[in-house]
């Protein structure tokens, strides 16, 4: 099988955003360079673990003396390219050499050769260790922004009220916590 991924390289700019009102938002990620642009659009949980991975990695592992250059896994395109949707899989990947971070992210409309295979690779793009701390800042900073906790349980508190399933559903309003 041919592997027809859009390879972005190193990104020159890399956003994390929500769009739209707690309890409704959507989560995606813009990554732009020369080679092209990607929107990948994610669940908010996709968003967090992103997020969290990559800080947890830089805040643990120190960064090479001496890194070597980075070089794209793929040739570029022969025109830029850009691809928009909604990720069925993403994986993350460091570069120990390099230190350079590298995000990939499956189509879920991507036809695999069978039902055990993986959906392929459409995207993936790199960024440095600096960019990948704004990334993780702003991709939590995108996740926190929801409805307020229940105290409780721990659920998502709608403005219609909660039904916390801690109280069995009886006590539908806010609690005053010592």
């Amino acid at each position: 099988m041919e592997d027809d991924r859009l390879d972005l390289g190193l990104v020159d700019s890399i956003d994390a955003t929500d769009i739209g009102e707690p309890g409704q938002r959507t989560f995606k990620i813009t990554a732009i360079s020369p080679r092209g642009e990607a929107v990948i659009w994610m669940e908010k949980e996709q968003m967090f673990q992103l997020g969290l991975s990559i800080k947890q990695f830089i805040s643990l592992e120190d960064p090479p003396s001496s890194p070597t250059r980075y070089e794209p896994e793929y040739p570029a395109p022969p025109v830029p390219g850009k691809a928009e949707f909604k990720a069925s899989d993403m994986r993350i990947r460091h570069d120990p050499r390099s230190d350079i971070f590298t995000v990939e992210a499956a189509d879920p409309d991507s036809e695999a050769e069978d039902d055990n295979e993986e959906p392929a690779i459409a995207v993936q793009f790199s960024f440095t260790r600096a960019v990948g701390a704004r990334l993780s800042d702003a991709a939590l900073e995108a996740v926190s922004g929801g409805r307020p906790r229940c105290e409780l349980c721990g659920g998502p508190k709608d403005p219609g009220g909660h039904v916390c399933p801690k109280t069995n559903g009886h006590h539908k309003g806010d609690f005053e916590l010592a």
